[in-house]
């Protein structure tokens, strides 16, 4: 089971890592295809907006360990927030302005979970020399 969360917790991790460069895209769409195009942005936003749950259960049922947990507790934090920002335009667009701002650092957060995740998984494949029973042992 716990193999299988790992390998859940990266999966989850490198699809958020392309949602958030698929988001990019979609915003690029709507600046530069026309406006109508925005609502794609929108929609994925807040898709992603609930995903780093996902990746922080995964986290916790690979038992990935303190720094990962608290690595995925803090994308976990930050995506929640970033679109929230977005929300603010009409009241105080300074805090708005710092959606972008959220959203690089959620790439940055994203990349280093998703870093972390597939080290996770490399080392639960190395098998220790202790563990392997002698020959004729």
């Amino acid at each position: 089971m716990v193999r299988g969360a790992r390998f859940a917790f990266m999966a989850l991790a490198w699809a958020f890592v392309a949602g958030v460069v698929v988001q990019v895209f979609f915003i690029g769409l709507g600046l530069f295809a026309g406006s109508e195009n925005i609502a794609l942005h929108v929609n994925l936003g807040w898709i992603l907006h609930l995903f780093p749950i996902l990746i922080l259960l995964a986290a916790a049922l690979a038992r990935a360990g303190r720094t990962r947990i608290l690595e995925a507790t803090a994308l976990a934090v930050t995506v929640f927030v970033v679109p929230i920002l977005a929300t603010l335009r009409a009241d105080t667009p300074v805090l708005a302005a710092l959606h972008p701002v959220g959203a690089l650092l959620a790439f940055w957060l994203a990349i280093v979970v998703a870093r972390s995740a597939t080290s996770l998984v490399r080392a639960s494949d190395v098998v220790a020399p202790e563990a392997v029973a002698p020959i004729g042992g």
